[in-house]
Order: C-alpha cells, then sequence, then structure tokens
C-alpha cells in the first residue's frame, strides 16, 4: 500500500488533470454531442470512482502516517512528506466536475445565466484550493531558525528560543504534535492560520518520530546549522531509537 501511495504522491500533478479531462469529457460528450456512453461506464465515473476515492481518502488520512522526513537542501530544511490522502481527495473532487457542468448546463437551458455563472465560479475556486492542497508543500518544516507549520491559507513560525521544558514536544494524538512553549511572545504568524501555535498537525507522518525531531534540535542548537542536509538526516535516522521507530512503520 505504501508503494501505491508513494506512486499517488510522484503522479499526483497527472492524476488531477487526467481526473479533470475526463470527466470534463464525459459531460460534453453526453450533454452536447449527444453520446450515450452506457450505465455502466456513466455508473462508475459519477458514483463509484469519486465516493471510492472520497472513501480511500479519508482512511488514508486517519492511518498514513509513516516514520518518514524529508531533507530539503536547497531550502535548507527538513520537513514532512506529501500527504497522499490530500491528493486522493483532490482527485475525488475534480471528478465531480460533471455533477456541476450537469447542473450549470440545466439551469443555463432554463434561461438562466447568472446562478451557472455563481456556481462555476465558486466550483473553481475550490478547485483552486484543493489542488494548492495536493500540489502545494504543506504540513511542519524545521529550519535552523526554528519551526513552519503551513497550512491552506497561513502558517506559524515557532523559534527554537520560544521552546522549553525538558520535553518540548510529544505526540499528543497521532495526528498531532504538541509543543510546549515558553515564550508565546515569540510565535509570529502569518495569513488566516487557526487554531492554537503550540499544535502542529502531524498530516502524513508519524507524530511520534515528528515530535522527536522536534526534541532533538531544540535540545541541541549545534546540530541546527546542518538541517536540510542528507548527512544530518542520515545521522538523526541513525539513531537507534529513530532506526526502531522508522522500523515499526
Amino acid at each position: 500500500m505504501g508503494r501505491v501511495l508513494g506512486w499517488v504522491v510522484r503522479w499526483r500533478l497527472w492524476l488531477l488533470v487526467g481526473a479533470l479531462v475526463a470527466s470534463a469529457a464525459f459531460e460534453v460528450g453526453r450533454r452536447v454531442l449527444g453520446h450515450d456512453f452506457g450505465w455502466v461506464v456513466s455508473l462508475v465515473l459519477q458514483v463509484l470512482l469519486p465516493f471510492g476515492l472520497l472513501l480511500v481518502a479519508s482512511l488514508t488520512v486517519r492511518d498514513h502516517h509513516p516514520a518518514v522526513l524529508v531533507a530539503r537542501a536547497e531550502v535548507p530544511a527538513l520537513e514532512v512528506p506529501p500527504n497522499p490522502g490530500m491528493v486522493l481527495l483532490a482527485v475525488a473532487y475534480t471528478l465531480g466536475v460533471h455533477a456541476t457542468g450537469a447542473l450549470a448546463w440545466d439551469l443555463l437551458m432554463d434561461g438562466d445565466i447568472w446562478w451557472p455563472v455563481g456556481l462555476v465560479t465558486v466550483w473553481l475556486a475550490l478547485l483552486a484550493l484543493v489542488w494548492r492542497a495536493a500540489l502545494g508543500r504543506f504540513g511542519v518544516r524545521l529550519y535552523s531558525e526554528g519551526i513552519v507549520s503551513r497550512e491552506l491559507l497561513g502558517s506559524v513560525f515557532i523559534p527554537w528560543e520560544a521552546l522549553g521544558g525538558p520535553r518540548p514536544a510529544f505526540a499528543y494524538t497521532p495526528e498531532q504534535v504538541t509543543l510546549t512553549v515558553a515564550e508565546p511572545g515569540r510565535i509570529r504568524k502569518r495569513g488566516l492560520r487557526l487554531g492554537d501555535p503550540a499544535m502542529l498537525p502531524a498530516a502524513g507522518v508519524s507524530a511520534e518520530l515528528l515530535a522527536r525531531a522536534i526534541h532533538e534540535y531544540a535540545n541541541r542548537p549545534e546540530l541546527r546549522s546542518a538541517i536540510g542536509t542528507a548527512e544530518e538526516l542520515a545521522r538523526f535516522q541513525g539513531i537507534p531509537q529513530i532506526a526502531e521507530l522508522t522500523a515499526r512503520h
């Protein structure tokens, strides 16, 4: 399953484009050209595929938490991997273009123009958001200066100096890491970032691994300048507890 999800992430742009083209072609062929695709194709494309993908996406978001971090030397930073659950969710939503197109077409045939325009505009805006969520790099990223949690509409920056206590980070739930913040005045928000800045999402990554990485660099400032390099990631992964955690996943 992990290999399949890795393929989903690697080819996510083409999956989204393919879903958009297939769904649009189906609706154009059916409505404009009058082509009958048959009930089997209609059932698969209109019901089974989008709703099946929604189910798989929800299960992936809930259960897929690999003990993996990605070194980005060009940033430089250490970040969580892309979330395949968001990709599957975006593909499922994209396949829904036929429903939006069908409704807009019916309204247009009834002589209404503003409702179809408004409907298509809202759908395109939501499509842009889900595509951005699937294609962008969101989640937690560790820099030499601190931690950045990037969400769809905003972000929060927590410098290492803002953390305190013997456990600066711990896995609160499988989907969330909680920080021990000693100096909240140092935290900076950008855009629309909702919720407690001390709560970091662990979507698509092991919360325990992410918490241990934060703990490592919060307590060892001499290692922060190497964050993002392949050598530093290999060193971190070679820590016995981290190697054991990775093997369990």
